[in-house]
């Protein structure tokens, strides 16, 4: 009895110091919890998809993507919605017009451009201006380029999705993110087996630990897991603890470390750039297209002159990184020369250096925007790529000399010598010093006056002389005019040449009083039908004004106010109604640059 009794009392004794010892734990562990809560920043949200995250989604062979359906909304305004590829602008369909030429844009954050800014004075849109006043065809430039991404996530979405779409040219814009191998902090080396020279990045590692590739399963996180995850107090002690941190430059992080986290160590790591870059032009050569890599330009430190704007970036950005830059880009420019020396498949551009004069830059390798229109440096940089990629798809081919015939300042698509030939008297109007060229007539007064614009517009005569099987089917009564048979049919199969007409209905009823009429007493159903049945044959003047819809309301936040509470239908019939009148700035498209 003695030793059970003895027993007893020590049971009781433990349980009670191992009880109050608990109590104590988990007392000292609320506190130190409320205490960590009362001085660290509140946790990023992880849930809600925002637009810091949203290029996180994951994607099974690329590794991650833009988030399908993403809206960036600026207030009432929403310039960019991403389609169901995850890649930014419309819809793409993998069928096209004979006549239009289509380009693969790969990318990162620098290929994805602005998201404040509509899909016209993206990186893509630019482009796409820049090759249609170099080559006078349209273009649709589809670009797949996602924040963070690097050139394995590029060759992924070529590979899978991309060529899909039969393109004429791939054109590939990585640089930075892929010399980040160099750099421990955000790259984690397998070397075991079969993979013991595979690269991952810490993005990738941590959307494997989120979600199962190989079963299509989400992983769920423990109690224990989930509980850690919420406080306050393991946050702030994870960095005393030693616990990994993967940094970003381009994140903005405060408390960067120095030097020594940036290395020009283990530069064998750069080649697995190169041969992605290879891997995307056998695939595009293997197609029948042409593939054109782009090294990214970036603030190089000791080439450039700096300016004003540029001691701001250099104050914004870690100055161990410039200099690092500088070491590394020599060394990937000669591994990626060498690459195309050896390869024809491969046509490489250096942009690296393409700004040193010039204050463009946003930081270490974005362009910044001078508005919500206009990027100086992303025009250049298109009207660069474009330079390049006629050079390498058209090569051996006579184009016309748009630097001849093109008013710098004027939108791409606007033919000066057209809008002189319908308009004669604005000729003498020139000559008079009235007006300094054509454009600057049709911006003053020849837009109200609903005149022939220079824009691409409806030429039935040409149509019908260069196809006669439809001025047949016009006799049998197949169609109604050419301008008919060009929308439902003609379009698909390339029957006419140029770039893209612009159908303006506003313009159009405006300059024809009695078609609005037949409209609103339910005669026709538009105004374009009505051009199709009769307004082609009879040279009508008004759907092809130029006009530009968003770049009229993008700067007025009251029409566009006006336009949400149903007052006006339109930018454009505000402004016939009303902006003129207020001397509103007219909207005819993007200024191109040389």
């Amino acid at each position: 009895m003695r030793y059970l009794t003895t027993l007893g009392s020590f049971l009781r004794t433990t349980s009670l110091i191992v009880g109050n010892t608990l109590l104590l734990t988990v007392v000292c562990l609320l506190i130190g919890e409320w205490w960590a809560r009362s001085i660290a920043p509140p946790p990023p949200e992880a849930r809600k998809i925002t637009v810091q995250n949203q290029y996180g989604a994951f994607h099974p062979w690329a590794g991650f993507r833009n988030t399908p359906g993403f809206r960036y909304e600026l207030g009432n305004w929403v310039p960019i919605v991403i389609n169901s590829w995850g890649w930014r602008g419309p819809e793409p369909k993998i069928e096209r017009s004979k006549s239009v030429r289509r380009a693969i844009l790969l990318g990162d954050s620098v290929g994805f451009s602005c998201w404040g800014c509509r899909e016209e004075a993206s990186l893509g849109g630019e482009l796409k201006r820049a090759l249609e006043l170099r080559t006078d065809e349209e273009w649709e430039v589809i670009n797949t380029s996602v924040g963070a991404g690097f050139s394995s996530v590029s060759l992924g979405t070529l590979a899978h999705d991309a060529m899909q779409f039969r393109p004429d040219v791939v054109t590939s814009l990585n640089g930075i993110n892929d010399m980040l191998v160099l750099d421990d902090r955000t790259i984690l080396r397998f070397g075991e087996g079969l993979f013991k020279h595979s690269l991952y990045y810490k993005t990738q590692v941590d959307m494997a630990k989120a979600f199962d590739p190989r079963t299509g399963k989400i992983q769920q996180q423990g109690v224990l897991q989930q509980l850690a995850a919420g406080s306050a107090l393991v946050r702030l002690a994870s960095p005393l603890l030693g616990a990994p941190q993967a940094m970003h430059p381009f994140q903005g992080v405060t408390g960067r470390p120095t030097s020594e986290g940036y290395s020009t160590a283990n530069l064998e790591r750069l080649d697995t750039y190169v041969s992605n870059q290879l891997a995307m032009s056998y695939l595009a050569e293997g197609a029948g297209a042409k593939f054109v890599g782009f090294l990214q330009p970036y603030f190089s430190l000791q080439h450039k002159i700096v300016g004003e704007v540029d001691k701001e970036v250099i104050k914004r950005t870690e100055p161990s990184l410039l200099k690092w830059m500088d070491e590394v880009y020599p060394v990937v420019r000669s591994k990626l020369q060498a690459a195309a020396d050896r390869n024809p498949s491969y046509h490489y551009v250096d942009l690296s250096l393409m700004f040193t004069r010039e204050q463009v830059f946003e930081d270490l390798a974005h362009m910044k925007y001078e508005t919500l229109e206009l990027s100086t440096g992303g025009e250049m940089m298109a009207g660069r790529m474009a330079d390049e990629i006629v050079r390498a798809l058209y090569a051996g081919k006579v184009l016309p000399d748009w630097r001849r015939s093109h008013i710098p300042g004027t939108p791409h698509d606007w033919k000066e010598a057209a809008y002189l030939s319908a308009n004669p008297d604005v000729g003498d109007l020139i000559s008079e010093g009235k007006f300094k060229n054509g454009f600057e007539h049709y911006r003053a007064v020849g837009f109200l006056q609903f005149r022939h614009s220079g824009f691409p517009s409806w030429n039935e005569k040409a149509y019908l002389e260069d196809n006669p099987d439809v001025a047949a089917l016009i006799r049998s009564g197949a169609f109604a005019s050419g301008y008919e048979h060009y929308v439902r049919q003609g379009r698909a199969e390339g029957r006419r040449k140029g770039m893209p007409m612009r159908w303006i209905e506003e313009t159009y009823l405006a300059a024809n009083p009695d078609v609005a009429a037949a409209v609103k007493a339910g005669k026709y159903g538009s105004g374009e039908e009505h051009y199709m049945k009769v307004g082609a044959l009879e040279n009508r003047r008004g759907g092809f004004s130029g006009w530009d819809e968003e770049g009229y309301i993008i700067p007025y936040g009251d029409v566009r106010n006006a336009i949400t509470s149903k007052m006006f239908r339109s930018g454009i019939e505000h402004y016939l109604a009303a902006g003129a009148v207020e001397k509103r700035n007219i909207s005819l498209g993007l200024p191109s640059f040389h």
